[in-house]
């Protein structure tokens, strides 16, 4: 019995060990007509306040990072059409992008506190995409909520999240 649980076990271990990672998307579908891949991955990036979220995204060969951020209070900044987001992969690339339209706020009641809450979409290159999947992001600078920019180093955990979801994108 020892004989067959040994080499069986083996197995299983080396299987789980060399499989990729699972990846969690949003959206994983192939459009039915173009047959062009379209996924959406999602990460977070700090606590409730203020919080962030962002997504990559594809559509064929159309690629975006969508970011959306929120903190408490009432704030009615708009931010507009072509505000700049730069990040920096791990591989030291900057990559910077412009937001694709302009991001109204929008006001959520969180049982009786007030969150403000926007949702940016900027276009990416599929070399900027690769630069994410092979080494994460680093750091980012995004024209926040105030329109002043907002710094944000990336903690080694997020950086490696937000390699592996960019690994996704392409799987």
């Amino acid at each position: 019995m020892k004989n067959r649980l040994l080499p069986l076990l083996l197995f299983c271990l080396l299987t789980f060990e060399g499989s990729s990672q699972i990846c969690k998307y949003v959206v994983n579908e192939q459009d039915p007509l173009t047959d062009d891949i379209i996924r959406t991955v999602r990460t977070r990036l700090t606590g409730p306040t203020p919080y962030y979220y962002f997504s990559y995204i594809r559509n064929g060969d159309d690629y975006k990072f969508n970011v959306e951020v929120g903190d408490y209070g009432e704030l009615d900044n708009t931010i507009p059409q072509d505000s700049e987001l730069i990040m920096r992969a791990g591989n030291g690339e900057v990559i910077r992008m412009k937001a694709i339209e302009s991001a109204n706020p929008e006001i959520i009641d969180d049982f009786g506190s007030k969150i403000t809450r926007y949702e940016i979409t900027y276009q990416m290159t599929e070399e900027n995409m690769r630069d994410i999947a092979d080494s994460g992001i680093v750091f980012i600078r995004i024209q926040d909520m105030k329109n002043t920019f907002s710094d944000q180093e990336i903690p080694e955990a997020v950086i490696q999240i937000s390699k592996e979801n960019g690994e996704c994108i392409f799987k």
